[in-house]
């Protein structure tokens, strides 16, 4: 059930229209008919699926509070086909991306050559990198 009013009207200061915001209810309900509409009435190609943004906030509290006695690194590397970058941050377009970070040390990321999960968990003593490959 969608609420009250789902979508609003936007004027600007001289009484036109500005736009229209729809809830993300609505959206979700109606984006696979407008989408191609949309796509079409502004000369784009078709929209590609949803991304979630990375969860740079979270990364950013990963570090502020890190207290482990080794250096935090930028490197991730993906077990199941190979692909490496030095600095994850740093690559355009992204050869990983930030999935998940917790103050308990872990820190998730994603394979964009092979979708395969990469993990890294941050203990007192050291580092510990594990993949997960991607399944259906």
């Amino acid at each position: 059930m969608l609420s009250e009013k789902p979508y609003l009207t936007l004027f600007d200061d001289n009484g036109d229209c500005a736009g229209v915001w729809i809830s993300p209810e609505l959206w979700e309900q109606a984006k696979d008919q407008l989408q191609p509409i949309l796509s079409e009435l502004c000369d784009e190609p078709a929209a590609a699926p949803d991304v979630f943004p990375e969860p740079m906030e979270d990364w950013q509290c990963f570090i502020d509070y890190w207290d482990l006695p080794y250096p935090l690194t930028m490197d991730v590397d993906c077990d199941h086909c190979g692909a490496h970058t030095d600095d994850w941050q740093k690559d355009a377009p992204r050869l990983f991306r930030l999935k998940a970070a917790s103050l308990g040390g872990l820190t998730t990321f994603e394979c964009q050559t092979c979708q395969a999960r990469i993990m890294k968990k941050h203990f007192k003593d050291g580092l510990k990198s594990e993949t997960v490959p991607y399944t259906e």
